[in-house]
């Protein structure tokens, strides 16, 4: 499996980790990076802002996640007006749905 695959994989794992933990998660997204799992998750009641604004994680290998990971949290309304993303992300035609279905978002 290349690289690319194994890090959708592990974008689709941390997905659904999220919305085990957060069920009021709409949809997730992931913007595709060889370094790093990046991922924006769309949900209604957190924080408005006007740029996505990533947390930042390193490796988890014991819980399966070998790569540094970036997770933002966007109300689906910033998601509709494609507030900035980081400069590093590329832009939002990169963004692939990875939940609840696997989809190119733009």
């Amino acid at each position: 499996m290349g690289k690319d695959a194994d890090m959708r994989k592990l974008a689709e794992r941390l997905a659904k980790d999220n919305v085990e933990a957060e069920p009021e998660i709409r949809k997730v997204l992931w913007f595709p990076s060889k370094d790093e799992l990046r991922v924006v998750d769309v949900l209604e009641g957190t924080a408005r802002s006007d740029e996505v604004v990533a947390f930042h994680f390193g490796p988890d290998v014991r819980n399966g996640f070998p790569v540094p990971m970036a997770i933002a949290l966007i109300r689906p309304d910033e998601e509709a007006r494609r507030i900035p993303l980081p400069d590093d992300w590329g832009g939002w035609e990169n963004a692939v749905q990875v939940w609840p279905s696997a989809e190119r978002v733009a």
